[in-house]
């Protein structure tokens, strides 16, 4: 892996490296449109029913431009390496097995850390820390939001989210994930997604929203974009949908 190479590698918000030593050696952090969930991969673009509407095949997720742009967003970040998962009945044992690595691939959180039995975890098991071993480096200004990644539903775990100044915190972020299934006996492979990594511009609104009734000129602005949805296909997508 030659980091030069990486499409993001000069991008100027947001940049990703790590250790000499762990360069061609672990997975590297890839644009999120590149791990589109295997669903949503496989879907086709039309069902098999016909829109009652304009008696076309219906569209499928596959067609929906904000599902898509949402799924395009930001930046995987991966496993570190593989992983033998082994949990009981209720997912009160856990026990994660990192293959022979030189460097650390996953731990564990205290589950009083997350409530212990009133929180998230129900019972005595442990939220998994995922271990990072790139260092996230944003702009001035702009910060790095962690969130699971979007519409991916194929995980046995779920990563929690998380808001680091990363502009300010030169240092690999970890993530503290909860294990969803119980009675698993099975492998978790370097590569696979774990959070989608997104820059935040900080400050850049105001966090109050403001509240109030529709207007007559907005009740009339949708009236008549709901003629030109019914009148024209792919309104949205062509007319309205800012180039990505």
């Amino acid at each position: 892996m030659n980091l030069k190479k990486l499409k993001f590698w000069s991008n100027d918000i947001i940049e990703f490296y790590c250790h000499p030593d762990y360069e061609d050696v672990i997975p590297e952090p890839k644009p999120a449109v590149k791990n589109f969930p295997e669903w949503f991969k496989k879907l086709e673009p039309f069902s098999n029913e016909r829109d009652n509407n304009t008696d076309y095949w219906a569209m499928t997720a596959k067609k929906c431009f904000p599902m898509i742009d949402a799924k395009s967003l930001g930046f995987t970040m991966p496993l570190m390496g593989d992983v033998h998962v082994r949990t009981n009945h209720n997912n009160s044992q856990i026990i994660a097995t990192s293959h022979k690595h030189s460097y650390q691939v996953c731990e564990y959180h205290h589950h009083e850390q997350v409530g212990g039995h009133s929180g998230i975890i129900k019972n005595n098991g442990n939220p998994l820390k995922f271990i990072n071993h790139w260092v996230i480096k944003t702009a001035p200004g702009w910060s790095t939001l962690f969130i699971p990644p979007i519409n991916h539903f194929d995980a046995p775990f779920r990563c929690l989210g998380g808001l680091v100044d990363t502009d300010n915190y030169p240092k690999e972020v970890n993530f503290p994930a909860v294990w969803l299934v119980p009675d698993f006996d099975d492998h978790l492979y370097a590569g696979m997604p774990l959070v989608t990594a997104i820059p935040i511009k900080r400050n850049d609104f105001n966090k109050k929203p403001k509240i109030r009734k529709m207007r007559k000129s907005e009740m009339k602005e949708i009236s008549t974009l709901q003629k030109k949805q019914t009148a024209r296909l792919h309104y949205y997508t062509n007319e309205l949908r800012a180039k990505k």
